[in-house]
């Protein structure tokens, strides 16, 4: 199957100013808010006026609540609210939990204004033995492409459960979905993921790239959202040319075009894929032209995977990279 979870964000936050606030659970399951500080925290906010905790979080936590399970955690919604979920890794057992033994802690870190899936607040255990649960907020849209092979394949080459080959004509279907979905957004689409691509610099987080799962794609509303998120050292910086050879999905375009194991897409499906991508490259090179951005010659999947490949030098109309290089620069896209 097609891996549907990763519709938020997976974000490891390191706030070291960022304060804390307390709803405790009473014996007789009503909330005081903590006086030490003021909580400006919605999700919070909402709990303890909805008295979520214990029984709403608990109620959360059922088989027809479940959005999906990763590799690491499973998410379910929260029917009483539709901005957020939760998550939890997948090791812990939530079967005998005492609930009134949580505390929602405050980890939102202000400085991001866009929604990038990230945590703002978890419920955490007063016996260690117990699960951590994060709340995220809720990102929409599709995951884009396939994932990369070691998603799907064990180190020993077995394949993981519940995972299609990676050669599966489902996969290759799914990818030329995306593509056609990305080739159709508009302009406005790109500049905007530019636009959050800056704010997460300038916020000091930095974007996983490496799985191509990691941006969702909204096709109602046309937008390109973004998820997996770490807070990093200041003064770190997105590369450019890197996100672009996730969000194209390149890694997976030999693989569309092979025949391997008799898995062959036809002519006409090869052909849009091609057009398609030189679309999303040209979208997004667009995009970096209007908001004053450029391509790095440091990045290391752009500039050994995704500029010597097929559709970036029909892009450009040439086979030479040096070439290419000179006329990015020209363009005025390339540091």
């Amino acid at each position: 199957m097609i891996n549907s979870i990763n519709f938020t964000g997976v974000i490891k936050p390191e706030f070291k100013n960022v304060g804390q606030t307390h709803l405790k659970a009473t014996p007789y399951d009503n909330f005081t808010k903590s006086e030490t500080q003021e909580c400006d925290n919605a999700f919070i906010k909402w709990a303890y006026d909805t008295d979520f905790m214990p029984h709403g979080l608990a109620a959360a936590l059922t088989e027809e609540n479940k959005l999906g399970s990763g590799f690491t955690n499973s998410v379910y919604k929260i029917p009483s609210n539709p901005n957020y979920v939760l998550r939890v890794r997948n090791h812990n057992s939530i079967d005998d939990i005492n609930f009134d033994n949580y505390t929602l802690v405050n980890c939102e870190d202000k400085n991001l204004k866009s929604n990038f899936g990230q945590c703002v607040a978890k419920i955490m255990p007063a016996d260690s033995q117990y699960p951590i649960f994060e709340i995220l907020k809720k990102q929409k849209g599709i995951t884009n492409s396939n994932p990369p092979s070691s998603v799907v394949y064990h180190e020993n080459g077995s394949i993981r459960e519940g995972e299609l080959p990676y050669e599966a004509l489902e996969r290759k279907e799914y990818y030329g979905k995306c593509l056609n979905i990305l080739a159709n957004m508009p302009q406005e689409s790109y500049d905007k993921l530019i636009n959050e691509l800056i704010e997460l610099d300038r916020a000091g987080y930095r974007f996983d790239y490496y799985n191509p799962n990691n941006f969702l794609l909204d096709d109602e509303d046309g937008k390109i959202n973004i998820i997996d998120i770490d807070k990093t050292a200041s003064g770190y910086k997105n590369d450019l040319g890197n996100i672009l050879w996730a969000l194209s999905g390149i890694g997976y375009f030999d693989t569309f075009m092979s025949d391997y194991d008799g898995v062959k897409t036809d002519d006409a499906a090869r052909e849009e894929a091609i057009k398609n991508t030189i679309t999303v490259i040209d979208k997004y090179t667009q995009a970096l032209k209007n908001k004053g951005a450029k391509y790095s010659k440091d990045g290391y999947e752009f500039t050994t995977k995704l500029l010597s490949s097929l559709p970036f030098s029909f892009y450009l109309r040439s086979v030479n990279n040096d070439q290419k290089m000179q006329k990015l620069q020209e363009m005025g896209v390339l540091d």
